[in-house]
């Protein structure tokens, strides 16, 4: 016989069978395993999503830059130069609208010692092209006055002649040291600083030389400044060298006044309109002399009923390269 149970074993019996019998009515059996709907699990995360599956991107506000993501600052604008005109250009005399008329540049070389005559200049009808010379006293002021009656400036560079010809003080000369002339021109170019350019005076053995006309050239290139060449003796090189440097260059057309005979300078104004209507524009060189300034006073006024529009150097020398200018309306 089995010994007696005592009462708190009953207790633990009665509760097992309880146990059992709950099993056995979920179909389960004693010994297995209780049903997980009895049991808490432990929450296992989701598994990450295949790479093939978009995922949403977030973006951060830009207001909360995060270290994956710094702030760019933002680049400048691009700084459009201030003057993209060339000196040349810029310094130069506004031209009149030619409206397909042809046109004619006048300029007067040797301004400045002459002052009388020079003063006659001064006062033609504008736009006139007043080439001065650098030794000239006063030359800055005497320049500046022409300016302000509409004139457009040049320096008249002195430079080796044939023969016992003097082009005077500090003159350009090919035995001269490089520096020496580079420093001529220098002074000279420094006392015109509204000159567009330069032309030479007196030149004639200058002209003929290979590496004093590329000294000229070099500095009109550094300066952005244009030439003209007086063309005072055949098979010059200065206009081959300003093409080869990238000057803006052109040679005189007509010397007006060779001979002081009043009716010898319209004979070559006459030349001079003849040479515009063939090829639009022309170019005259003539002298601060009493003659020249006679004729020019009574002639200029009547150039626009002859179908020709005065213009300056500048504006000329940019039809001839084809460069865009702005022109004063025909009224002006």
């Amino acid at each position: 016989m089995f010994p007696p149970i005592s009462r708190p074993c009953r207790r633990h019996l009665a509760r097992a069978g309880v146990v059992v019998a709950l099993v056995a009515m979920a179909g389960g059996t004693v010994g297995a395993a209780p049903p997980t709907s009895l049991i808490p699990l432990p929450v296992v995360p989701p598994a990450a999503a295949p790479d093939s599956v978009a995922r949403p991107v977030v973006v951060p506000p830009a207001s909360s830059p995060t270290a994956s993501s710094p702030t760019v600052p933002a680049q400048p604008a691009p700084v459009q130069p201030a003057d993209p005109l060339p000196a040349w250009l810029r310094l130069g005399v506004p031209a009149p609208a030619a409206e397909g008329r042809p046109t004619i540049a006048i300029m007067i070389d040797d301004m400045g010692l002459n002052r009388v005559q020079s003063d006659r200049a001064i006062h033609l009808p504008a736009p006139v092209t007043l080439s001065w010379m650098p030794y000239a006293p006063n030359v800055t002021e005497q320049a500046a006055a022409g300016a302000a009656h509409g004139h457009e400036t040049m320096l008249h560079m002195n430079m080796e002649a044939l023969g016992r010809t003097d082009p005077g003080p500090d003159s350009m000369r090919t035995w001269l040291p490089a520096e020496t002339n580079l420093a001529y021109l220098h002074h000279a170019l420094d006392r015109l600083p509204n000159a567009v350019g330069l032309n030479q005076h007196e030149g004639s053995v200058a002209s003929l030389s290979v590496p004093l006309m590329d000294i000229v050239m070099g500095e009109l290139k550094a300066r952005d400044l244009l030439f003209v060449d007086s063309l005072t003796i055949p098979h010059s090189v200065a206009l081959r060298r300003a093409e080869a440097a990238g000057v803006p260059a052109l040679g005189r057309d007509i010397f007006l006044d060779n001979s002081p005979d009043p009716n010898a300078i319209r004979a070559e104004i006459a030349a001079l309109e003849a040479t515009a209507r063939r090829a639009g524009h022309a170019i005259a060189i003539g002298h601060p002399r009493q003659t020249t300034m006679d004729v020019l006073a009574a002639y200029l006024p009547t150039a626009a009923a002859h179908g020709f529009v005065l213009w300056p150097v500048s504006a000329t020398v940019a039809a001839a390269k084809n460069v865009l200018v702005a022109q004063k309306p025909a009224a002006e």
